[in-house]
């Protein structure tokens, strides 16, 4: 996998987290300490995220770091 197609597919599981938790992107960027427009970029896998963030973003939705990779990348490791 690309690592442009890996961006998308994170910030799409990223996104799939965040609603199915009822959370807007400015709530969750609040959560975690960033700014609404950076989160939404990472989101459309529009920019790379460091590691520090993407553990605060999965702490603020209440996951593991390795729960945002997306599924079938799980699936396709094991």
């Amino acid at each position: 996998m690309e690592p442009f197609d890996r961006q998308a597919q994170l910030g799409k599981r990223i996104a799939e987290l965040r609603e199915a938790q009822g959370l807007s992107v400015r709530r969750l960027a609040l959560i975690v300490g960033t700014g609404y427009s950076h989160l939404a970029k990472i989101e459309k896998g529009q920019v790379d995220v460091r590691y520090s963030l993407l553990h605060r973003i999965a702490s603020g939705l209440g996951v593991k770091v390795g729960d945002l990779a997306d599924d079938s990348e799980q699936e396709s490791r094991q």
